[in-house]
């Protein structure tokens, strides 16, 4: 259990220094912090570091902490690989601090999960809900980023903040693309465990097979709303983040009860 824990504590003092330290300079004016950028690639490291020694030590079986920590990590990952050509480092803010929680979660709660062992095929379906799942948050994130783009640009005289940020339509094919990806990975997701998993309608993935659904449909919805109005809309950016909520709700939420609290 120690073997977890000084990476999982490590990780998480790293990642909450990352959102701070992007903070500080949001509030500065100041799109992209190098020391921020250096924190979240330590902080991601270690979290992978998190997530292998755990998943070792249960055995390859997943816990809410563990798969809180490679969600966080996926996020942080995308996140920094974007912001190589956009600034949208701000989003390190939440996605850092997030990251650093689950750390947190699977450095002391590191307990095995009651699932067997998964065989190759159901390993598919798993590596794509969590990219699906990675995809999806980060669009639900960039909604958010977006929105506040909009709302900002009411605002007179513009802030130095703002003038830092590239043109509202760049940030919102970005967030097209993001929306497109979500589906597209959420789709394959889903069509694996119905074709793949055995239980995939059992009792006790019900849930989260009904939510994932509603999040994919809410997913499609949004690119239906593009496709009718040819551009980026208010509906489009909300449906994003409910659809985000409803997967975080789905499958780390009710872990987290079934692990935590039954």
């Amino acid at each position: 259990m120690m073997s977890v824990l000084v990476p999982g504590l490590l990780a998480t003092s790293v990642l909450i220094v990352t959102g701070f330290k992007q903070f500080t300079a949001f509030q500065k004016g100041e799109m992209r912090d190098m020391q921020a950028m250096l924190f979240g690639a330590l902080g991601l490291v270690l979290s992978v570091v998190v997530v292998i020694i755990g998943l070792a030590e249960n055995g390859g079986r997943p816990t809410t902490g563990l798969m809180g920590t490679l969600l966080g990590a996926l996020l942080m990952l995308v996140v920094m690989a974007t912001s190589l050509k956009q600034p949208v480092n701000i989003l390190l803010i939440g996605v850092a601090p997030f990251t650093g929680l689950f750390t947190a979660i699977a450095a002391t709660f590191n307990t095995p999960s009651d699932l067997a062992l998964i065989d190759s095929k159901t390993l598919f379906h798993v590596i794509t809900s969590i990219v699906a799942y990675g995809a999806v948050a980060f669009a639900g994130t960039l909604s958010i980023l977006v929105t506040w783009h909009h709302q900002k640009l009411k605002e007179r005289p513009m802030t130095p903040l703002l003038t830092n940020l590239p043109p509202l339509d760049a940030m919102e094919v970005l967030f097209l693309r993001a929306v497109q990806t979500a589906w597209l990975t959420l789709t394959v997701a889903l069509i694996s465990g119905i074709v793949y998993v055995d239980n995939f309608w059992a009792q006790n993935l019900a849930h989260k097979t009904a939510l994932s659904g509603l999040a994919w449909l809410g997913m499609s919805l949004a690119l239906w709303q593009h496709f009718q109005d040819g551009g980026v809309t208010r509906i489009m950016r909300k449906t994003a983040v409910i659809a985000a909520g409803l997967l975080c709700v789905g499958y780390l939420g009710s872990k987290a009860i079934l692990e935590f609290l039954l």
